[in-house]
């Protein structure tokens, strides 16, 4: 039976601003201090994306607004996230990996899987050695799960932190995993965990306890799932082969609440929108048929609707154009607080014969151009001019094509 780990990097975003400051000179250790990983923090879309420790114990927490956390420490250091150095670190961690195993799978920015088979009696001391030589020699710490499976070793990386190795075998599962929350387990949200309460079920044990059809009546076929992974049953293997990403979106809360009867006042939120996502696709030399409008009301719901076609763009353009018809397509009754975009259905773009017309993308080749010499944002649209627009920001991280999006196969 293979040894799987799962590398999971403790406060990421943090600590990886905090090594690369190290190395800059700088003495002070930002991990050491209240501090924050954050977006922009002059509207309500500014949260925190990361926090040190003794920000932690000061009630400051991720997803939190940083008006919140400065109000919870008004001297609180904050920093913008630096994509750039966190992606270098996170493939520097993948090649260290891979001095161990050939098996390495990046499942998101900060974790990864690694298979090391049976290279070792005593998996946990191999996993220790790793942790403390990834402190060595990359200076931030990780914490390591280890098991027989992806999804008991991650459950297990994410016990107590920062630095730790734990192991969550089969055999363990009576006394580490079945006493946990039913909110520890995999794939549970909280709408689920709110049924599942309402069942009855407050642990993973009982879960795995229950017959399957019981599960099944109230879940359908995610009931089943449920049951499996209460049960630690993950059969899926580590995968380090790269795959194509089969979709490129990009989302954003809006700076105020835009009413249902004035849908065009979203127009320049979704230029901004499709210029990022078509910039993408093209940087990675993909074009999409499909093309799917997302919207979230003040009372929290969404709502999408999406439209696919026979002739394959990466324009900005097009894909705005398209993107404004599926919003006058859409029935909305409350006002509107976010928007997302999402391209799919992508191929690349030396594979698909595009029309003449098609390729003479001479305005957006332009732009590109411009933007990888001096940056992102040396050039805009004037529709963005006094707009207070970022036609160019992410929400989150940029979604990497070689990361995995699902622990069970990357689907």
């Amino acid at each position: 039976m293979n040894n799987i780990f799962h590398i999971d990097c403790n406060n990421a975003f943090l600590s990886w601003e905090a090594t690369y400051q190290l190395t800059k000179g700088i003495t002070k250790d930002i991990r050491m201090v209240p501090s924050v990983i954050a977006s922009n923090p002059s509207n309500r879309i500014g949260i925190v994306l990361a926090c040190s420790y003794p920000a932690k114990k000061l009630g400051i927490k991720t997803a939190m607004t940083v008006n919140h956390a400065l109000r919870k420490c008004p001297d609180l250091l904050i920093f913008p996230p630096d994509y750039d150095t966190y992606i270098t670190c996170s493939n520097e961690l993948c090649q260290l990996l891979s001095s161990y195993s050939p098996l390495v799978e990046r499942y998101s920015i900060d974790e990864c899987f690694i298979d090391v088979g049976k290279l070792t009696t005593n998996p946990l001391s191999l996993a220790n050695e790793i942790r403390e030589n990834i402190y060595k020699t990359l200076g931030f710490t990780v914490n390591i799960g280890v098991s027989n499976s992806k999804l008991l070793a991650k459950t297990a990386s994410s016990f107590a932190k920062p630095n730790k190795t734990h192991s969550l075998f089969t055999h363990e599962l009576e006394k580490k995993y079945y006493p946990l929350p039913i909110y520890n387990l995999f794939m549970v949200g909280m709408k689920t965990c709110i049924k599942l309460y309402k069942l009855g079920y407050k642990t993973i044990g009982q879960v795995a306890r229950e017959h399957p059809d019981i599960l099944r009546q109230h879940f359908k076929l995610y009931g089943l799932l449920l049951w499996n992974y209460a049960n630690g049953i993950d059969h899926s293997n580590v995968n380090p082969e790269s795959s194509e990403p089969k979709g490129i979106g990009n989302a954003l809360t809006l700076p105020e609440d835009i009413s249902n009867k004035e849908t065009h006042l979203l127009n320049p939120f979704i230029l901004s929108l499709s210029e990022r996502c078509a910039y993408r696709l093209r940087s990675i030399g993909m074009v999409s048929n499909t093309i799917q409008l997302g919207i979230k009301t003040d009372d929290f719901r969404y709502q999408l609707h999406q439209r696919k076609s026979d002739i394959y763009t990466d324009q900005t353009n097009k894909v705005y154009t398209i993107a404004k018809k599926l919003l006058f397509e859409m029935s909305i009754t409350k006002p509107i607080r976010h928007v997302q975009l999402r391209l799919s259905g992508l191929v690349k773009n030396d594979s698909y014969q595009m029309n003449l017309f098609e390729r003479q993308n001479y305005l957006d080749i332009s732009l590109d151009n411009l933007r990888n010499k001096y940056g992102e944002h040396i050039i805009k649209r004037a529709t963005f001019i006094h707009s207070g627009i970022d036609h160019m920001s992410e929400a989150t991280h940029k979604d990497y094509p070689k990361i995995k999006s699902n622990i069970l196969g990357g689907k």
